[in-house]
C-alpha cells in the first residue's frame, strides 16, 4: 500500500547512472532504506536534492525487503546554515551516524524523530556541544538504552554524598558501591544532577540548562565513555573531534577526569 511520510535524509549513495538509494529517518515508520529509480533524470518527482541532514516528504511503497521504492520527495527543510558552519554540520554528522549504527530498521520512534528536528532546529542559534550532549543523552533515553541518572544502579538507593559513574554498570553509583565497580569515576553533584534534569524533563525546558564548563567536560567523557563501551562507538574519541570539543571548553577549567 502507497504511503506518505515525512523523513530525515541520514546518508546517500548512488546506484548505477540514473538512481539513488538513502537511509531515510522517517515519522512513522522508523528507519528505513529507499530506492530513487531515475533520480538524476525524473525531476519532476523529486524536488528535492535529498542532501543529508534534509527534511523531505515521501511517497512510497513499503515492502518486506530491506529496501523500498521511493516515488517522490519534497524538499521541506534543507537546514542550510549547516552547509555554512563545519563545526554544527560535524555534530550533526555524528549525532546521524549514531541514528544510523543503533537503530533497527522499521523501528518507529516518535519520539527520535522529533528529538532529531527539535535539535536542528535549535543548533543553529545554540552552541553545538550544549545540542551535541542533550540529543545524546535524550537519544539514549527515547531509544531504550538510557544510563541511570536518578539511582544508584547499584543498590536503588538515592544519591547523596559523593556520586561516582561506572561505565560498565551503564550509570550513577552511590558511595557505598563505589568500591563494587572498578571503573567509577567521582563526578560533582551538579553533573548528577543536570544528567538527571535533562534525561527526565521536556526538550523545550532543558534547552535553558546552564551547565558550568566543567560539568560539561564530565558529561562529555560519560557519554564518550558510555557509547564508546556499550556501542562501539567511537567517533567522539576520534582525535579531531576530542580536540574541537575540548577547545569548546574554558581552558582554565580542570576536568575531573580524563
Amino acid at each position: 500500500m502507497i504511503q506518505k511520510d515525512v523523513g530525515f535524509v541520514i546518508r546517500r549513495h548512488n546506484f548505477r547512472e540514473t538512481s539513488l538509494i538513502a537511509t531515510i529517518y522517517t515519522s512513522r515508520f522508523g528507519k528505513i532504506s529507499g530506492i530513487f529509480k531515475g533520480f538524476y533524470t525524473s525531476k519532476k518527482e523529486f524536488s528535492s536534492h535529498l542532501d543529508i541532514f534534509s527534511l523531505n516528504e515521501f511517497i512510497f511503497y513499503p515492502k518486506k525487503s530491506e529496501i523500498w521504492l521511493v516515488s517522490h520527495a519534497d524538499l521541506i527543510s534543507d537546514y542550510q546554515y549547516l552547509r555554512n558552519n563545519i563545526s554544527k554540520a560535524r555534530a550533526a554528522g555524528i549525532l546521524f551516524n549514531l541514528i544510523d549504527k543503533t537503530m533497527q530498521v522499521w523501528d518507529e520512534n516518535k519520539y527520535v524523530f522529533d528529538l532529531i528536528k527539535n535539535c536542528l532546529d535549535l543548533i543553529e542559534e545554540e552552541r553545538e556541544l550544549k545540542i551535541f550532549y542533550i540529543f545524546l543523552i535524550k537519544f539514549l533515553t527515547f531509544s531504550g538504552f538510557q544510563p541511570e541518572f536518578s539511582r544508584c544502579i547499584g543498590c536503588n538507593n538515592k544519591l547523596s554524598r559523593n556520586i561516582a559513574f561506572s561505565v560498565s554498570k551503564g550509570g550513577l553509583i552511590c558511595e557505598d558501591c563505589f568500591n563494587n565497580a572498578r571503573d567509577a569515576k567521582i563526578i560533582s553533584k551538579q553533573t548528577s544532577r543536570v544528567l538527571s534534569y535533562i534525561q527526565e524533563t521536556d526538550f523545550s525546558l532543558v534547552s535553558r540548562v546552564k551547565p558550568t564548563p566543567e560539568c560539561e567536560k564530565q558529561i562529555f567523557y560519560i557519554l564518550k565513555e558510555f557509547l564508546a563501551y556499550h556501542f562501539e562507538f567511537n567517533e567522539l574519541a576520534d582525535p579531531k573531534i576530542f580536540r574541537h570539543i575540548m577547545m569548546s571548553f574554558n581552558k582554565t577549567d580542570k576536568v575531573g577526569y580524563s
